[in-house]
């Protein structure tokens, strides 16, 4: 049987991502959001970082063993 990446997902994560994928065009076209990574948790924005160690330790202490993702912005311009 063949494992998806989605199956580690929970339904919140999921709901998230789709959040993350309505919005993402929207903040790669901004030249202030590109490249940054942003922490999305229960459907809202939660921030955009410049690097990935930031979004974690931010996600982290923000959520502790909650659920949240991290995406990076990007388009195919970058």
């Amino acid at each position: 049987m063949k494992t998806m990446m989605t199956d580690f997902w929970t339904a919140k994560q999921k709901q998230d991502i789709v959040f993350f994928n309505e919005h993402v065009e929207e903040w790669a076209s901004d030249p202030l959001y590109r490249r940054k990574f942003v922490v999305i948790a229960d459907r809202q924005l939660r921030g955009f970082y410049d690097e990935f160690a930031t979004a974690i330790e931010f996600a982290a202490v923000t959520f502790g063993g909650g659920c949240f993702i991290i995406q990076q912005i990007l388009s195919d311009d970058n």
